[in-house]
């Protein structure tokens, strides 16, 4: 491919991608959109039983629960009546007080970022802001199977701050006040390993959590990381400073690349490519908050993505 500047290439990809472009690193308001990858999740939705993969949270990745969630973060129309046929389903199967009450911490944060997405009733997502604040572990964080485990992991601890931001983010306000205090603590959680480091070796805490992976998933790593405190505005901290750099490192070709999936089954691959639109524009949006000089030169750069 010949070269092209940042900004074009990232707005010559999917209309959601242009949208998040427009939106978060130049700062132009626009509509939501239904056209490609949002389309075909759409299409894939069986009107008839209210699901997508004809399941609720299962099969990984084609189930009503995780099409949801990819959805939400290419950011769907909140109000789009399919998206929130989706969240009538996840709730009735995994948040209905007469059958069943979902009791892993990790699934129950992620059920409730896309309901506060969706502008959902309050009721069952204060329940579930509740039930988060109540199952925080000892040391700040949390862990996604509570009575099993006295030490919080790393991916659940961020799928309830992911959440947490989310309800104060969407307008919802019965629960700020006690909100604060759990969120503090899950961010010194996560603060105090340098977001991605053993407190013990200082060496990344698993191999994968330094590749950036689009979609996340319910997977921990750095780019998800510092992505959550970009989007909650959070200034900077010196314990960030290892994993920006390494961001910054990956910016090498002045793109980011598609990186890894974790595997399972998909409706359709989001990018053939090498380099990959999602994660080059998620990387930017946080260079974008932490290093606006460098962002500057990212964005006029001509690159030659493969």
């Amino acid at each position: 491919m010949s070269k092209i500047q940042m900004m074009d290439w990232l707005k010559s990809g999917d209309p959601s991608v242009n949208r998040l472009t427009e939106v978060y690193l130049l700062d132009h308001p626009m509509p939501y959109v239904t056209e490609g990858w949002i389309s075909k999740f759409l299409q894939a939705f069986d009107p008839a039983t209210g699901t997508w993969g004809g399941g609720i949270y299962g099969p990984k990745w084609i189930s009503t629960f995780y099409t949801l969630k990819d959805l939400k973060s290419l950011e769907i129309d909140p109000a789009h009546p399919i998206y929130q046929q989706g969240l009538k389903t996840i709730l009735h199967h995994m948040w209905n007080h007469k059958m069943w009450k979902e009791d892993d911490v990790c699934v129950v944060a992620m059920m409730a970022s896309m309901l506060a997405y969706g502008r959902y009733d309050s009721k069952p997502i204060d329940e579930m802001m509740v039930y988060l604040m109540h199952h925080r572990q000892s040391d700040g964080g949390w862990n996604c199977q509570d009575e099993r485990s006295e030490k919080s992991s790393v991916h659940t601890t961020l799928s309830v701050l992911e959440a947490m931001s989310d309800y104060q983010r969407y307008g919802y306000q019965a629960l700020n006040q006690p909100l604060k205090d759990h969120i503090q603590s899950g961010e010194l959680f996560l603060l105090k390993k340098h977001l991605y480091l053993s407190e013990s070796t200082h060496e990344p805490m698993f191999p994968r959590i330094i590749d950036f992976h689009y979609p996340t998933r319910w997977f921990y790593d750095v780019l998800k990381a510092l992505e959550y405190f970009e989007s909650v505005k959070y200034p900077y901290h010196p314990n960030m400073q290892e994993a920006l750099d390494l961001l910054k490192s990956k910016f090498q070709r002045g793109y980011l690349t598609k990186g890894t999936t974790h595997s399972g089954r998909l409706h359709f691959k989001l990018e053939e490519t090498y380099a990959g639109r999602m994660n080059t524009f998620r990387g930017l949006k946080v260079v974008k908050f932490y290093d606006f000089h460098l962002y500057q030169q990212l964005i006029t750069r001509d690159i030659q993505p493969k």
